[in-house]
């Protein structure tokens, strides 16, 4: 099935094109030459540019299986293969092993087994449109983690505009009933040599956490 599905997958170029992380041919290399480019270019045209740096928690955890179906028959997995994947999904259980003690079995209500093989590509179909909620950013994605690479000539721009998409992107996630790690959320600006960021005070905020 795994197979198939990345067949199909590829076949009809459904991936984001710039989604380096659990697939063939595609690796942190990738991602980090793609970006350091963006940031030489942008250096190149004295822009200011910033990179937020966002990881998804528990990521494989908390995937609505409803709403990954639903993006499964979005993507053309429709009829008995949609069947296929809503049997391999729903009615699970599992139990805890603790010292010989085993648990009472609980019925598994969201997330995919990180330890399958079906489970990373079907992770990456669930965030497959993640760059759709801005139309500003320039996504670079890697498994579970993001870089959102944006650049203008003005820092005050920059500024005010990377916070108000952020906005949309937290939409996303709420609807894709998926969070961050905000621990683990950071943001760097870079800036060619004849512009400096002297003073200025550079904040960015998500879900109403500083960055």
């Amino acid at each position: 099935m795994y197979n198939r599905l990345v067949g199909f997958l590829n076949k009809h170029h459904v991936l984001f094109v710039k989604q380096f992380g659990l697939r063939s041919k595609h690796s942190t290399d990738h991602a980090i030459l793609s970006i350091v480019d963006k940031i030489q270019k942008a250096i190149e045209e004295r822009n200011y540019s910033c990179g937020t740096f966002l990881d998804f928690s528990k990521a494989f955890d908390t995937v609505n299986n409803k709403i990954l179906l639903g993006k499964l028959e979005h993507y053309g997995i429709r009829g008995i293969a949609n069947d296929w994947f809503k049997s391999y999904l729903t009615d699970c259980q599992q139990v805890v092993m603790v010292n010989n003690t085993t648990s009472r079995k609980c019925n598994i209500l969201c997330g995919i087994s990180q330890g399958s093989v079906l489970g990373p590509l079907l992770f990456l179909l669930y965030i497959n449109d993640f760059h759709c909620s801005s139309e500003l950013f320039d996504f670079h994605r890697f498994a579970d983690d993001a870089n959102l690479f944006y650049e203008n000539k003005s820092l005050h721009i920059l500024k005010n505009r990377i916070n108000s998409e952020l906005i949309n992107v937290q939409t996303w996630l709420s609807a894709n009933k998926l969070s961050l790690n905000i621990e683990k959320l950071n943001f760097m600006i870079f800036h060619p040599p004849q512009k400096r960021l002297q003073d200025f005070s550079f904040n960015l905020s998500l879900n109403n956490k500083q960055l």
